[in-house]
């Protein structure tokens, strides 16, 4: 008993210090921030928010004539990051519009201690003409209901590309959005995403967990104020030339209805309503006639630089040369550049590094011979759409100077089996006459019927048996090992969905909605032996085409894939909306397993 009254005693103590030390602990980084709305209507209450990790005197801004103060708060929140325990004080203050227009709120000051004075940045927040709300019955929607309308001038998507004129092979953005205004907006329910036919696309949407994840905006729209997030953005590059259409994309949000209030507890209904955006087409123009040969399908603005890794070695040490190309475009669609090495090196296949704006080709060679030899320029064609003609980049020529290898008694040079040259033989020019007697055999003598030659011959048979069965053996392993994957295919991918199962029922949303899609992709995979990495949906409901699967499992199966990646990304996601999607797998996979033993 009396250790406890101890430790409870020091746990106090610990606070109380933690309480009143903390306050005026020096910060690595002062931090005075200030925060509200971009956008409000006349009448509106809103709040503008002050937040600091320092204690010190505050000096609010003057918030007329656009705005008027009706109440404000403080708090503070202390935390631990990483070995530091700091604190965040904030200090908030209730305001409502009085007028339409823009009005920027000037800088608010905080004064520590020591007599340093910190300022936030000037807020700027336009106000518009206030908006009647919606009346409500609450005795309508008493139960969950479903509305099948489509998009509506409270809630909507659309496609925001960054241009809609554009070259074979160039980059745009698209922006998938959600508005919403005067609902209660809850979650998604389910997503149906475009395929992009015709475009090279890749999902550039930040992780929902990452700092520069979407956030809710306020957007002025005819002069309505919408809350609106990203709900996806692509990297599109057209593959083909003319008017290429992208189409809609559909969703199913759940809104919530107030249908009764008491003084303790709000009663809400759910109501789906289906959205759809409206499919939009982007004008591709082809490349103009006349490219170089060192074209190698690069559209957009770019630079070069070609180096060796060290220009001087020992033959027969590795070497590389390095090919760097910055800029902007599409790095993935770039080819590596031709290069001419000399015939005595030998070369291997470049290899293909992707960073955030560049591209790196590595070269690797093995010179055979000693010398000096010279690399011929690296030659970079692009196509600048800016500017609509094409640019060749050219790199100084590359020296490299190659020592004798001291370890080989004999240097042999090394010939390209491009150059149709026999490998000559340095060093050897006088050859040993021979010092011992020919073996002469008579006219008309055979090795047939020497003593000497069935024992050959029975040894070759067998050896050419042994080998025959070795094969056959081989060829048959690699048979059960293909047939052992496509038949624990299905087994496998019951693991993984009982992992997805557990996820659910811990309601670990990003969790699930990854396993379930490594449970679909692992299936096809092992299934019909196609590496993970290989698999598209467009490449998925061919291969599942000519396997007899019926349409209308394929577009079940893309939507269930399609629906993972949006939920991953979804502000909101129910226990129920998951339980629905996992049956939904199970009941797909089952009949692919069907159609395809």
């Amino acid at each position: 008993m009396e250790k406890n009254i101890k430790f409870k005693a020091y746990r106090l103590v610990l606070f109380l210090g933690l309480f009143f030390i903390l306050p005026n602990a020096v910060v690595s980084q002062v931090i005075f921030n200030a925060e509200a709305p971009n956008l409000v209507s006349v009448g509106e209450l809103f709040n503008f928010t002050l937040s600091a990790n320092i204690n010190g005197r505050v000096a609010k801004p003057d918030f007329s004539p656009g705005f008027m103060e009706l109440a404000s708060r403080n708090g503070m929140s202390i935390y631990q990051n990483g070995n530091k325990v700091e604190q965040t004080i904030t200090y908030t203050f209730t305001l409502q519009a009085l007028n339409e227009g823009k009005f920027t709120i000037n800088e608010a000051t905080i004064t520590d201690e020591s007599g340093n004075t910190y300022k936030t940045k000037p807020v700027t927040i336009e106000v518009i003409k206030g908006q009647a709300q919606p009346q409500q019955n609450p005795s309508q929607g008493s139960s969950p209901a479903t509305n099948n309308n489509t998009s509506s001038s409270n809630m909507f998507m659309r496609f925001i590309p960054s241009r809609t004129s554009l070259y074979k092979g160039d980059n745009l953005t698209l922006t998938l959005k959600f508005y919403c205004s005067q609902v209660e907006f809850d979650r998604f329910s389910g997503a149906n995403l475009p395929k992009f036919d015709g475009f090279w696309n890749s999902d550039i949407t930040p992780d929902p967990n990452s700092a520069n994840a979407p956030k809710w905006q306020r957007e002025n729209i005819d002069g309505r104020i919408y809350n609106t997030i990203i709900v996806k953005i692509w990297t599109l590059s057209p593959q083909k030339n003319g008017a290429i259409k992208i189409d809609a994309a559909t969703a199913t949000a759940v809104i919530r209805k107030q249908t009764r209030r008491t003084f303790f507890f709000d009663d809400y209904a759910e109501t789906q309503q289906s959205i759809k955006t409206p499919s939009i087409t982007i004008n591709v123009k082809d490349l103009p006639s006349g490219a170089p040969s060192s074209f190698t399908g690069a559209v957009g603005n770019y630079t070069m630089t070609a180096k060796l890794s060290k220009d001087k070695v020992t033959a027969n040490d590795a070497v590389s040369v390095n090919v760097k190309i910055n800029g902007t475009g599409n790095f993935n669609l770039i080819g590596a550049p031709h290069i001419t090495f000399p015939h005595d090196f030998e070369t291997y296949d470049s290899n293909k590094t992707i960073s955030a704006n560049s591209v790196n080709f590595e070269y690797q060679l093995v010179p055979r011979s000693a010398g000096t030899f010279t690399i011929d320029p690296v030659m970079f064609s692009y196509f600048n759409p800016s500017e609509e003609k094409y640019v060749t980049l050219t790199s100084n020529p590359m020296v490299i100077e190659v020592e004798k290898d001291l370890s080989s008694p004999q240097q042999v040079s090394f010939v390209n089996p491009t150059n149709q040259r026999d490998v000559q033989i340095l060093a050897s020019d006088i050859r040993f006459i021979k010092n011992k007697p020919e073996t002469w055999q008579s006219k008309g003598s055979r090795f047939l019927g020497l003593k000497s030659f069935y024992p050959l011959y029975i040894i070759a048979v067998i050896l050419f048996l042994a080998i025959y069965f070795l094969l056959y053996k081989r060829n048959k392993n690699l048979q059960n090992v293909i047939m052992m994957r496509n038949r624990k295919a299905k087994g496998i991918a019951k693991k993984r969905l009982k992992i997805a199962e557990k996820s659910m029922k811990l309601n670990n949303v990003s969790d699930f909605y990854d396993e379930l899609l490594k449970a679909i992709w692992g299936y096809i995979s092992d299934k019909f032996l196609l590496p993970v990495a290989e698999l598209s949906r467009n490449n998925v409901s061919e291969l599942l085409a000519e396997k007899c699967v019926e349409q209308k499992h394929i577009d079940q199966l893309i939507s269930i894939v399609d629906e993972c990646e949006f939920a991953r990304y979804a502000p909101g996601v129910s226990s129920s909306q998951m339980h629905l999607l996992y049956n939904n797998t199970i009941e797909v996979m089952s009949k692919l397993e069907q159609k395809t033993k």
